[in-house]
């Protein structure tokens, strides 16, 4: 039983995105089986030092959690509060750690808020390589979401000829992928929002008591609010152009909230995934899904495939990224597999360390 409380900052899980949801029901179980338990958190877009509230539930924990994704980089206001953390605690008196991020291109003054944390962890060794090179002391543990078991009910699952396209953060790289994905008749479209209210990840008994949200102080993460109709706008952007039918799918698609079971589903049964996001090639390496990533806005997706021994999954371009008809063989799955394997290692290792600040 966990008797210990911790604050999570910036619980992304109040997106309806599935990896972020998947990633902080990580942390919550996680850390309940070294007994601690996430009592109250700070959502995405609510910046702490702003909330009094917030911080009265930092002073009284035993411990602090930030978890990092792909916030900290080119020192930006949300990554500048994140740092901002570590000086906080350290004058409360209170354990903190940051965990599950990225790192790069950030300035002095955030790389001295963060030597204040008890421990940092990032997701991949190109973030460890550039908080190394500003003085900081970081361990590497892999992205949360290939902790979990997810796909463990569709392990057998067999694979259909189709190749899944999900969207990305970077709109002239999606373009371009697009334009050539609609030209093919293999091609479907996934994003990776999720229609389901409440975090499917994380049982309830385990759910904060308190969520702070853009809107005030709340018992649980506020239900997201999936998309209406599509917009006569993206409408008219697909009627009257080459490959009109594909385009509004592809557009219908990109549009549509799906139940996480149905999008965990669709990746373990694809013939092949590009993926534009950095938690679609996280589940592909956890479902053993053959996959192209297709870089973001940092440099994540290739410091993660270059940890895995598999940085040739990375595409250069749209062409490349259906060039390469996945070519996932021996090599790819072997590596894939013993990169989940630390994963999971490493996650738990992690969290051991952690309680063991608060014993």
């Amino acid at each position: 039983m966990a008797n210990r409380k911790a604050v999570l900052i910036n619980d992304t899980s109040t997106k309806p995105h599935l990896g972020c949801r998947l990633v902080v029901a990580q942390i919550v179980n996680l850390a309940f089986q070294e007994g601690i338990e996430i009592s109250a958190t700070s959502s995405v877009h609510v910046d702490w030092r702003e909330q009094p509230l917030v911080q009265e539930h930092m002073r009284k924990a035993d411990l602090v959690i930030v978890n990092g994704e792909g916030t900290l980089h080119d020192a930006t206001k949300q990554a500048k509060a994140l740092a901002d953390v570590a000086p906080f605690c350290r004058d409360a008196g209170v354990a903190c750690v940051l965990i599950n991020s990225v790192f790069e291109r950030n300035d002095e003054a955030i790389a001295k808020a963060c030597s204040f944390f008890d421990r940092i962890y990032v997701r991949e060794s190109l973030s460890a390589n550039s908080a190394t090179s500003m003085g900081l002391r970081v361990n590497v543990v892999p992205d949360l979401t290939i902790s979990s078991n997810v796909f463990a009910p569709a392990s057998r699952t067999e694979r259909n000829t189709q190749i899944v396209v999900t969207d990305n953060a970077n709109k002239v790289a999606q373009r371009e992928i697009i334009d050539l994905a609609i030209r093919r008749k293999d091609t479907t479209f996934l994003n990776l929002n999720t229609s389901d209210l409440e975090n499917p990840f994380m049982a309830q008994q385990l759910r904060p008591r308190v969520v702070f949200s853009p809107s005030g102080q709340v018992t649980g993460p506020p239900p997201h609010r999936s998309p209406g109709r599509i917009s006569y706008k993206a409408f008219r952007k697909s009627v009257f152009r080459p490959n009109m039918m594909q385009r509004w799918a592809m557009t219908r698609d990109f549009s549509r909230f799906r139940p996480a079971t149905e999008i965990l589903a669709t990746i373990a049964q694809a013939k092949g995934v590009v993926a534009g996001r950095f938690h679609a090639a996280c589940l592909c390496l956890l479902a053993d899904t053959p996959f192209v990533a297709v870089a973001s806005n940092t440099s994540k997706t290739r410091g993660m495939l270059m940890d895995a021994g598999i940085p040739g999954l990375l595409a250069t371009d749209a062409g490349t990224a259906f060039s390469s008809e996945f070519k996932w063989g021996d090599v790819e799955q072997v590596a894939a597999a013993e990169y989940v394997a630390r994963a999971k290692r490493d996650a738990t290792a992690m969290f051991r360390d952690i309680a063991s600040l608060i014993d």
